[in-house]
């Protein structure tokens, strides 16, 4: 799996963080000492580094003009903006603090403190925050665009689209908030609203790079994938010592199936910033696919390495284990990262199906349990869990799931069709033949809904609907010796009994180990009176299934008997 960037808007608008400072704001209209002087010359330079986002080199700025005069409030708000881009929240909260002993009704560093505290997770502070801004400024447009887009990481996406709605009555030309509406569009997949917004703020301000990468994201997701090229080479040449922009470009060529292009931009991203948790992460997983498990693994553990909070390299290790078919290890791996996250549904139906496959069935069930708990309106999950109480042959478990699943989602063509094998093998026919006809109905091309039908209507006696099925399953698919072999069991119960055979024998050139291939023609040639080629037969078929004995001989008796 890749990992994206989480949507970001407010901090990443282009227009200058702050105006010129004025001395005279700073220190009332009295005559300044060479120090105030000093403070002011120092204060504007860092303000300069920073509205050029340079705010490494703006802070020693701030940390001097506070040494030379401690009481320059002002200085408390920069340096704090500072360190919120540097993401040194807790040293932001503390300057905005102070700052706002002073200026309590300041709306633009409410908004920033807020942001700051949801940065560390303090949320309820970080909305009283939003909130003051909003009621101490109603008027104030970027009051707006701070809470709305606090509420859009909550996934309040109605309130957020709320908020964004209002900062743009207030103020038609607030890029940041057609850039947060945007993202809200796009977080509930809403790419033909996400798209103008994208371009409305594109239109206000063209230089940050960043929008265009946005937009590039929403027509990736929204199919357009020429356009999100064209926004993702676009950002590049803007801002080409950026890693972003290769990070956006390498998702979409995975996008395309393009790894080796993918890989070549995620390896630009790498160089050009080592520490990039995404490009690790992103490159690791696109090796995955490549099969270059040894290489993506070295990248998983890079990413892991500098960032162990980051799950999405804990579960692409995961998958890496499991292509390797290194079970243990998956198992290992999802285990620990439900250690750190319990409730990831993601990590326990891939645990699920790796137990599964290791033929732990319980263990498997439980997993499943557990996700559908935590998912009650996913269908999906009830048809993981259908299948593998089919695996435990609990037909009634199978079927309450798969009814569960339709009742949700009522197209669901494989719910039709596995609850119909389990109807089959509680012998139900009628019941079999009415799930697998849906399952046609909603998905008229696959090859198995037919075979499947075919053989609940030879349970029926329906022998000429059953080869109708067969002879449907095989113009999909004329490659499965399973299809031959059960029009050759229709036919020998119609005795069509040389077209049994040369059903059989299709089936014989196309799967040479099928045992039951062998009996069947074998049955065929003893009701033909061929009791030497039959026995031939019987032979070959006990010798690949030795099993399949005591069956083989009931159908023999039933064969000698009608004669």
């Amino acid at each position: 799996m890749l990992a994206y960037e989480p949507h970001r808007c407010g901090l990443r608008f282009r227009r200058p963080l702050f105006a010129a400072v004025s001395l005279l704001a700073l220190f009332g209209s009295g005559a300044t000492s060479a120090r105030a002087q000093e403070a002011y010359n120092t204060l504007s330079q860092g303000v300069g580094l920073l509205n050029n986002d340079r705010p490494t080199e703006a802070l020693p700025y701030f940390d001097k003009a506070l040494a030379l005069d401690a009481r320059m409030m002002s200085a408390y708000r920069y340096r704090g903006t500072a360190r919120q881009e540097l993401k040194d929240y807790d040293g932001a909260i503390a300057d905005f603090t102070l700052f706002l002993q002073t200026s309590p009704d300041d709306s633009l560093v409410l908004v920033r403190r807020g942001k700051a505290l949801s940065a560390k997770g303090e949320r309820q502070k970080a909305m009283d925050d939003f909130n003051n801004a909003v009621r101490y400024h109603p008027d104030y447009a970027y009051a707006f665009v701070g809470r709305g887009e606090f509420l859009l990481e909550q996934g309040d996406h109605r309130g957020a689209m709320d908020d964004f709605n209002r900062a743009l009555q207030l103020n038609p030309n607030e890029a940041a908030a057609y850039v947060g509406r945007g993202n809200a569009y796009a977080a509930v997949n809403d790419f033909a609203k996400a798209v103008p917004d994208f371009d409305r703020a594109l239109q206000i301000d063209r230089t940050d790079y960043f929008k265009y990468l946005l937009r590039g994201r929403a027509r990736k997701r929204g199919g357009d994938m020429n356009g999100a090229m064209t926004d993702f080479d676009y950002a590049i040449n803007m801002q080409p010592r950026l890693p972003q922009g290769y990070i956006d470009r390498g998702n979409a060529w995975n996008d395309q199936n393009q790894y080796e292009r993918a890989v070549k931009d995620y390896d630009q991203a790498i160089s050009l910033d080592p520490r990039s948790v995404l490009a690790w992460n992103n490159r690791g997983s696109t090796r995955r696919i490549q099969r270059d498990y040894l290489n993506a693994l070295a990248d998983l553990a890079r990413a892991i390495e500098l960032d162990p909070t980051f799950l999405d390299a804990y579960k692409n290790r995961a998958r890496t284990y499991e292509d390797q078919g290194q079970g243990d290890a998956a198992v290992a791996e999802y285990t620990n990262i439900l250690a750190k996250q319990p409730d990831d549904v993601f990590a326990l139906l891939r645990r699920a199906a790796v137990r599964q496959s290791q033929g732990k069935l319980d263990d498997a069930l439980a997993d499943f349990s557990r996700a559908q708990t935590l998912s009650q309106r996913d269908p999906q999950i009830l048809m993981y869990r259908g299948g593998a109480w089919l695996l435990k042959q609990d037909w009634d478990r199978a079927i309450a799931d798969f009814t569960a699943a339709l009742q949700l989602n009522s197209n669901l063509p494989e719910a039709y069709f596995n609850r119909g094998y389990a109807w089959e093998e509680k012998n139900e026919p009628d019941r079999a033949v009415s799930d697998y006809t849906k399952a046609i109905e909603l998905n008229p091309n696959d090859p198995e809904f037919y075979l499947n039908r075919g053989i609940a209507r030879e349970s029926q006696q329906d022998f000429n609907g059953a080869i109708a099925d067969y002879d449907a399953s095989l113009k999909l698919n004329d490659r499965n010796a399973l299809t031959y072999y059960n029009r050759g069991n229709a036919r020998q119960q119609l005795k069509q009994f040389d077209q049994a055979v040369i059903e059989y024998e299709k089936a014989l050139a196309l799967d040479p180990q099928l045992a039951w291939a062998y009996a069947g023609r074998g049955l065929v040639r003893l009701a033909q009176n061929r009791t030497s080629e039959a026995d031939a037969d019987f032979t070959k078929a006990l010798k690949l299934d030795p099993p399949l004995k005591p069956e083989l001989d009931a159908r023999i008796r039933e064969v000698q008997n009608r004669k």
